[in-house]
């Protein structure tokens, strides 16, 4: 039996790095993702300050796209609390389509449930609290009880464990070319590690273990989610599974908000977390055309060719949204911002 386990998503002055807070634990909406392999394996070892990672022996294996949609009357009646459910669906041949379900409230941002291949966790019990974002270097939820039901290939029953978060590390990160780009710039790191224990009440207590380490890195410009990595050990001799997935996936280069933030220079949006206004500002002389904003789904909520300097926000639901600046040359630039 095989179960694939992608589960758990500079300044230099005496080598100094530039660290943003982490607007969002997600990817943008249509982030596309090249799934790739290294030999020798990735060294993510350093953590703290002003460190550095170099992957650079990244072979190009495979894509993904993320695509986020409102969970259905069904998925809302399984997994309780859910708000938005992301799907990362492999491209090219059958498709392959992995489903994590998020709850976003004010206390912060939860999983609700994971579905990938044929195994379902559902935290029906206790949510997997991931943290309140923005999330900035140092921030940790450590041992955070998680437990609820899972279901695999007919056999269903619960589990119990515990979550850790932590913003370990941030500093400069390089990817080699792939197929569409290298990337070079500064990341802020999140570590997710999980230990889960799984039951099939009321007879078969302890029959398997799963530990999941996984890495996230965002880009300190656009907060773009660059580099994912997930390892998952996954051992049940009642299930009849002893597996280990290692999964790393980078940022199309096409789909990262820094190249096209670079069409316009000095973008910036304040505050962010906005409550009521937005002021948006350029070092260039370009002329803002339009103004779109966008919900996590990708839907347009907002556009405007009027007030481009200071932007009225106060009406829109507390959230994350992509904002699309659009000028009368006909160049572009997007960044990430928060509703309060």
């Amino acid at each position: 039996m095989k179960t694939k386990l992608l589960l758990l998503l500079s300044l230099y002055s005496g080598i100094c790095f530039s660290q943003t807070p982490i607007a969002s634990f997600k990817s943008a909406p249509n982030t596309n993702f090249t799934v790739v392999t290294s030999t020798p394996s990735i060294d993510q070892s350093s953590d703290g300050a002003n460190t550095s990672w170099s992957f650079n022996n990244l072979t190009a294996a495979g894509t993904n796209i993320d695509t986020y949609a409102s969970p259905t009357a069904a998925e809302i009646t399984a997994y309780p609390g859910t708000t938005e459910v992301l799907s990362t669906t492999s491209q090219g041949g059958t498709p392959i389509v992995n489903k994590t379900f998020f709850k976003d409230d004010i206390t912060g941002t939860s999983i609700t449930a994971i579905s990938q291949g044929d195994i379902t966790l559902n935290y029906s019990t206790a949510n997997a609290f991931i943290g309140l974002f923005p999330l900035s270097f140092g921030y940790s939820a450590l041992n955070t009880p998680v437990s609820g039901t899972f279901s695999y290939q007919g056999t269903n029953g619960t589990f119990v464990g515990t979550i850790s978060i932590t913003v370990d590390a941030y500093g400069a990160l390089s990817l080699n070319d792939t197929g569409s780009g290298a990337y070079n710039g500064n990341a802020t790191r999140l570590k997710l590690e999980q230990s889960l224990f799984f039951s099939v009440p009321p007879i078969f207590n302890n029959i398997g273990t799963l530990d999941q380490t996984s890495y996230f890195y965002y880009d300190n410009t656009s907060n773009d989610l660059v580099f994912r990595y997930n390892n998952a050990n996954l051992v049940s001799a009642f299930l009849g599974i002893n597996q280990t997935t290692e999964t790393l996936e980078r940022n199309t280069p096409n789909t990262l908000s820094t190249i096209t933030n670079t069409l316009i220079d000095g973008f910036k949006l304040l505050p962010n977390p906005a409550t009521d206004f937005i002021s948006i500002s350029t070092n260039t002389n370009e002329t803002i055309k339009v103004i779109s904003i966008f919900n996590i789904t990708g839907q347009a909520v907002l556009k405007t060719n009027k007030n481009l300097n200071t932007l009225s926000v106060k009406d829109l639901p507390s959230g994350f949204y992509l904002i699309k600046i659009e000028t009368e040359s006909g160049k572009f630039a997007t960044k990430k911002f928060i509703k309060k």
